[in-house]
C-alpha cells in the first residue's frame, strides 16, 4: 500500500491545525505518523494492540487498515472515556472499542481485564494516547512482557528539543518527555526502538528487553 497517496489531509501546523486524515478517516495525528506506524506493524506483526484514547477514531481505523493490508491477525482493543456516535461503525469494522475508564484513582492500578489482555502470549503493543499519557505509560509499562512495545503520543525528548525541532515542524503539542518516564524505563528494562522515526512523528516507542 502506498501510504503517502492515501493521506487525504495533512496537518497544517502553521495554522495550529492538528488534524490529518488517512482514507478520509480523521485523526489527531501528524501525517508523519502513518508511514512510521505502517513500517512498525509490518516488522513487529503484533498479536494485539491496546490503545488508550480512541478519540476521533481515525488513527484506530488506520491501524485496522494496516492490519488488513499486511494480512496480520492482530486484535485491536481501544478504550476511551467518552462515547461517540462513530464508534458503532468502528465496531462493525472489527475494532473492539470500549467506553470506560480502566484506570484507578491517581493511576494506582487498572482493571484486571487490561492486564490479562497485555500479558497474553504473543507480542503486545500498547499505545498511550489518552488524557494523561505520563500516568498511562508509567503504569502500563509494568505489565508488558519481554518483546512487547509501549508507546506514547505528544512526546518530545525535552522542552529544548521540542522548541528546536518539533514545534511548528512535526507537532505542536508536548505532553510527555523522557524525564517523565525515565524511572519506569529503568525499572522495567525498556529501551528505545526506532527512536529517530518515532520522534519524527511525535511519538516515543520503547521495547521491553528482559
Amino acid at each position: 500500500m502506498n501510504i503517502e497517496e492515501n493521506i487525504t489531509r495533512k496537518s497544517d501546523l502553521n495554522n495550529n491545525e492538528s488534524l490529518s486524515s488517512f482514507m478520509n478517516h480523521c485523526a489527531q495525528q501528524s501525517h508523519f505518523a502513518y508511514q512510521v506506524f505502517y513500517d512498525f506493524l509490518a516488522e513487529v506483526k503484533p498479536s494485539r494492540i491496546l490503545e488508550i484514547g480512541t478519540a476521533l477514531g481515525g488513527f484506530t481505523q488506520f491501524l485496522n487498515i494496516c492490519k488488513k493490508d499486511l494480512n496480520l491477525n492482530t486484535y485491536i482493543l481501544s478504550y476511551d472515556i467518552h462515547s461517540r456516535s462513530w464508534y458503532e461503525e468502528m465496531i462493525n469494522n472489527g475494532i473492539d472499542v470500549r467506553v470506560e475508564d480502566i484506570f484507578y484513582e491517581n493511576f494506582s492500578g487498572c482493571k484486571q481485564e487490561v492486564i490479562d489482555f497485555i500479558t497474553k502470549d504473543g507480542t503486545t503493543v500498547v499505545l498511550c494516547d489518552g488524557g494523561y499519557k505520563i500516568g498511562e505509560f508509567n503504569l502500563l509499562s509494568k505489565y508488558i512482557k519481554r518483546g512487547d512495545y509501549i508507546l506514547a503520543h505528544d512526546y518530545s525528548t525535552n522542552k529544548e528539543a521540542f522548541d528546536e525541532s518539533v514545534n511548528g515542524k512535526i507537532w505542536n503539542w508536548m505532553e510527555i518527555q523522557e524525564s517523565d518516564i525515565a524511572e519506569a524505563c529503568k525499572i522495567n528494562n525498556l529501551e528505545d526502538y526506532r527512536k529517530r522515526e518515532f520522534n519524527g512523528a511525535a511519538w516515543v516507542c520503547k521495547k521491553k528487553i528482559t
